[in-house]
């Protein structure tokens, strides 16, 4: 029987956006393995829901590049696109840096609050040696900046693009130094708080371009992950 991890459905939150969140959730930490098959009905009794919201979770997932669907042969998790890894960190390094800018000046106290209890989170995922709990911070710490700033469509718009990316950067924190991600986000926060609009961004640059992870390392450690040349 299939196994996933299934998060807590949110107040208000549709059974549909629900089982969005979860799969998507599932795919980017790597609890569906790239290469592998899921099938509609796997799925649906996983979560205990019929097939209707898996089958449209389905749909968005491959046109987001998540998932290939075969005629005949059936569905499977993308393997990872080393072009798509790097097009997800270039938009985000192309994007960030200047939101990084306007949150200096607009950065609520609010956002402050959020911002320093995301933090904290952190740390404590940290200690607790949670590399999923902890990657799900690092985005939303993202999160908040943009929201701060009334960029919340532009960071849904680095999500979609960011899958690849993403499931590189989970491969990435099993032999990561997680402490220097997070001074990597204290500065970039001290930087927000101080109001000192180029360290920000030069903190912010930083934190993307120096992204721990090597594609040929991991390429090497995980073959079956990766997309060739010739495609699966």
């Amino acid at each position: 029987m299939l196994s996933l991890e299934t998060l807590s459905r949110e107040t208000g939150e549709s059974v549909r956006e629900w089982a969005f969140r979860t799969i998507l959730y599932n795919l980017v930490n790597l609890v569906l393995l790239p290469g592998a098959a899921v099938s509609e009905n796997d799925v649906a009794s996983a979560l205990g829901i019929s097939r209707t919201p898996v089958r449209e979770t389905f749909i968005r997932l491959a046109q987001e590049g998540l998932l290939d669907v075969y005629p005949q042969k059936g569905t499977y998790v993308s393997l990872v696109d080393e072009q798509r890894v790097e097009e997800g960190r270039f938009m985000r390094l192309c994007l960030e840096g200047r939101t990084v800018e306007l949150a200096c000046e607009e950065f609520s106290s609010e956002s402050m609050v959020a911002l320093r209890a995301n933090l904290q989170l952190q740390r404590l995922a940290i200690s607790e040696k949670n590399a999923s709990r902890f990657f799900a911070l690092d985005e939303e710490f993202h999160r908040i900046i943009f929201a701060t700033c009334r960029k919340e469509r532009i960071w849904e718009a680095i999500r979609k693009m960011g899958s690849h990316f993403n499931r590189v950067r989970v491969l990435s924190l099993r032999a990561t130094d997680w402490e220097k991600v997070f001074s990597q986000h204290e500065r970039i926060a001290s930087s927000i708080f101080e109001k000192k609009t180029g360290e920000a961004r030069d903190a912010m640059n930083e934190h993307l371009t120096k992204v721990n992870y090597d594609l040929g390392k991991l390429r090497q450690e995980y073959p079956s992950y990766f997309k060739t040349e010739k495609g699966r």
